[in-house]
């Protein structure tokens, strides 16, 4: 015998296998509509998403929101979107499983309205913590310092800390000091030796000057500073500031190759401009010896004090840290050691390409995660032959015995993606697989509720958003689900930046032109607001490490032509 409850359950069952059954809407009789109450009353029926879009719309615009996981309210759109919408299934955010798609024919109660500027724009969180930071270089020439100094600069400043770089050398250069022999740098020529105290000094001068004004984070001092009374006299000065952290970093090596490859990269200084390599070296290889005479490594206590500081012993095998509470407990220092923790002076190349032709790429629409063109599927084969190349010229230049492994390939998740990475697994230089990394944070800039639209249909349907991209690019967010901003973007990437620099041999970055163009931002060290003006080539860029970062060299990519003559 069945309960009360049951019964009605039971009922209702039927009913609705009888309707479906027939095809069409039955009315209800008394005895079912009392049943659907009452299993009402024990389990809520939930609305349809029909029925839960008009009730929204029906709320005042502050009223609105969702919990749904596939559906979000657009600020600014004045409708729901959904997953399910036409551009939805073909969506290039994140993971490409899609974004809420927006067309021009959805609902919309009032068109062009505002987002709140804090939705719209996305806010740069180290330019309002205000934090000063001041590094102080320590070591002897060709030791790194100089590298190590500009990539710091450019991984700080592609955060958005601002920071600059203060060189004691490039100032005695540009006073008329260009040339100077060993003797300069001998530390019994008390002449020079009050010469150099002076520059260094006026160095670290300009840099408090430079950390003073608004907006401006760290400043970095690079000199040689190898003496417990040099760093001293710095640590004192910086002292009489208010609000200024001082981290020492200390560049130690003693192995011989690295030591040689830097010796090799100094003779491009001004120093030698035009003097035999042979001459060059060996004034160089004494100018060390003079400096080594005086050399003082960082020690814990330093004149009484504890000595904030950080040692990058032989490019970057071994890290030691000595931070005092103060400057721990600041950010800026965890990102300077993030940075130092990846880093070596190892030679390198890294290529950065963007993936095949896409349909949407034809058609100029935002997104998705459509197919190759024919022209599109031509540009992995063509990569394959240029990584083949270039490992080969690489293993013709490799020591003999050595192990040089294939080029590392890193890609995103979506379709352009993986088709083009395909043709780049094996590499036939040396008759084995490539690795290929599918990396989700590698994909492109995500437009959210803009995606699967052209721009000339968002300059005509949602003004307002276009009006926010043209007003500012860095910091504009695309609205809706997952829609990003360049500085999104940027952070989105920081960890990908971090694995490049810690590789030790070749990789090629396959992405999309947002993607592009903030890796070559970071590598050439341009001003974040321009990141977006940034011109991406049709080719490969190769980037190969040098004394002072990276060196660019644009490389053409032959493509085959196609049998309708187009290429």
């Amino acid at each position: 015998a069945r309960s009360p409850g049951e019964a009605m359950v039971v009922e209702l069952l039927v009913g609705c296998a009888s309707g479906l059954a027939l095809g069409i809407g039955l009315a209800k009789t008394p005895w079912e509509k009392a049943c659907e109450k009452a299993w009402e009353k024990v389990s809520p029926r939930k609305k349809t998403r029909a029925e839960d879009d008009e009730d929204v719309v029906a709320l005042p615009l502050s009223m609105r929101r969702t919990s749904r996981p596939s559906s979000v309210y657009v600020g600014g759109f004045d409708r729901w979107s959904s997953r399910a919408g036409p551009a939805g299934k073909d969506s290039g955010c994140e993971d490409g499983s899609g974004s809420p798609g927006l067309t021009p024919g959805g609902r919309r109660m009032s068109q062009n309205k505002r987002r709140r500027d804090s939705a719209l724009f996305t806010q740069v969180e180290q330019r309002v913590t205000e934090e000063k930071l001041v590094i102080v270089m320590v070591g002897l020439p060709a030791r790194g310092k100089s590298y190590i100094s500009k990539a710091l600069v450019r991984y700080l400043n592609f955060l958005g800390c601002t920071t600059s770089l203060f060189n004691a050398g490039s100032l005695r250069r540009d006073e008329g000091g260009a040339g100077a022999s060993a003797s300069f740098f001998d530390p019994n020529n008390l002449d020079a030796k009050a010469q150099r105290e002076a520059m260094a000094m006026q160095c670290l001068e300009e840099l408090l000057g430079f950390l003073h004004q608004k907006g401006n984070n760290v400043g970095i001092l690079d000199a040689t500073n190898t003496t417990i009374d040099r760093r001293t006299k710095v640590r004192k000065r910086c002292a009489r500031e208010q609000g200024i952290s001082v981290i020492f970093l200390e560049s130690l090596c003693t192995d011989s190759s690295v030591l040689e490859e830097n010796y090799r990269l100094k003779l491009v200084n001004d120093d030698y401009k035009g003097m035999d390599a042979e001459e060059a070296t060996a004034d160089f290889l004494q100018r060390v010896v003079k400096y080594e005479e005086a050399y003082q490594p960082i020690e814990d206590i330093e004149d009484g004090v504890e000595m904030s500081y950080i040692k990058l012993i032989d490019a970057g095998k071994k890290l030691i840290k000595n931070l005092s509470l103060t400057s721990a407990r600041k950010s800026l220092p965890g990102h300077v050691f993030n940075l130092l923790h990846s880093i070596h002076l190892g030679p390198r190349s890294i290529f950065l390409a963007l993936v095949g032709e896409s349909e949407n790429d034809v058609v100029r629409r935002f997104g998705g995660d459509s197919a190759l063109t024919p022209a599109g599927q031509q540009r992995g084969p063509a990569l394959a032959k240029f990584l083949d190349q270039h490992e080969a010229e690489v293993r013709e230049q490799a020591i003999p015995g050595s192990d040089v492994e294939p080029t590392l390939v890193m890609c995103g998740t979506l379709q352009r993606h993986l088709h083009t990475a395909h043709h780049l697994k094996l590499s036939r230089t040396h008759r084995r697989s490539r690795t290929v990394l599918k990396l989700q944070r590698l994909n492109e800039l995500c437009v959210g509720g803009l995606d699967g639209m052209t721009r000339e249909e968002v300059e005509e349907y949602h003004s307002e958003e276009a009006r926010g991209m043209l007003e500012n690019k860095l910091t504009y967010r695309y609205p809706g689900e997952g829609g990003e901003s360049y500085q999104d973007l940027i952070l989105r990437l920081h960890e990908n930046i971090l694995r490049l620099e810690q590789l030790r041999g070749s990789a090629l970055v396959l992405c999309d032109p947002g993607v592009f163009r903030v890796f070559l931002a970071y590598f050439r060290g341009t001003p974040l607001e321009q990141v977006h003006e940034l011109e991406v080539p049709k080719g490969v860029v190769q980037l190969t490490r040098t004394h002072s970062g990276f060196q660019e060299m644009r490389i053409d990519i032959p493509v085959p032509k196609l049998e309708d003559g187009s290429s």
